[in-house]
């Protein structure tokens, strides 16, 4: 185990590829890794995905923003 990195059980599922991962807000922190990514669309609403969080893993999220910046022509 690598003693920089905080040893944090997973708080969500991505519901689009079903990773496990870390959520800061579920985690008790001041802030999200998410907190970094411009406001690019809402989230998946948590009734869809049972036990998912409602939250997109980092890899997701960077590539469902970067398609959606190469839709919008930006």
């Amino acid at each position: 185990m690598n003693p920089s990195v905080p040893d944090v059980t997973p708080t969500n599922l991505c519901p689009r590829c079903g990773v496990a991962f870390t959520c800061g807000m579920r985690a008790g922190e001041a802030a999200c890794w998410c907190a970094a990514y411009p406001a690019a669309f809402a989230v998946p609403a948590a009734e869809s995905v049972p036990d998912s969080g409602a939250c997109y893993c980092p890899t997701c999220l960077a590539e469902l923003i970067e398609a959606r910046r190469a839709a919008s022509g930006r």
